[in-house]
């Protein structure tokens, strides 16, 4: 199978069409999104009706439960213009939206971690800088994970 993952869109729509007309260019079996979807000074809703109208296996992000949970006056500038562009469809889908997905017995989608959406699974954040997690680390956060291919953005 060939699959095509794509992640943190962020309310660009011209972004996606560019994206997503190459993944049809290039043949792929599936498309996966892990999440981060609307979020961002940009076209949110279109994003949204673009995303559902594709139907791909599709996970939330931390924006997406930010948006689902955190009251406007506690939403970052990107997630409370997103917030105010939305109509009940979108509303409705995201909050559908799993925070992991079992693509296969074998692939697992999430966002951050198998665990969450806060954690980076590959990067820690030391002194203020991002680097690459140690594998011991790495372990730890996978858990009793036993996917063979553990598919995440926000990293």
């Amino acid at each position: 199978m060939r699959l095509a993952l794509i992640s943190d869109i962020h309310g660009n729509l011209p972004a996606l069409e560019a994206v997503a007309a190459d993944i049809h260019r290039r043949g792929c079996d599936a498309v996966a999104n892990l999440g981060d979807c609307l979020s961002g000074p940009l076209w949110p809703q279109e994003t949204a009706q673009f995303l559902m109208a594709e139907n791909w296996p599709t996970v939330a992000g931390n924006h997406e439960r930010q948006l689902l949970t955190q009251s406007a006056a506690k939403q970052s500038l990107s997630d409370r213009f997103t917030s105010l562009q939305l109509g009940q469809p979108e509303w409705a889908w995201l909050a559908a939206l799993p925070a992991i997905l079992p693509l296969t017995e074998d692939i697992l989608l999430c966002h951050g971690s198998p665990h969450g959406d806060k954690v980076y699974l590959m990067e820690s954040i030391v002194n203020g800088r991002t680097v690459l997690s140690a594998e011991k680390e790495i372990r730890q956060r996978l858990g009793d994970t036993r996917a063979a291919v553990i598919a995440c953005g926000h990293t």
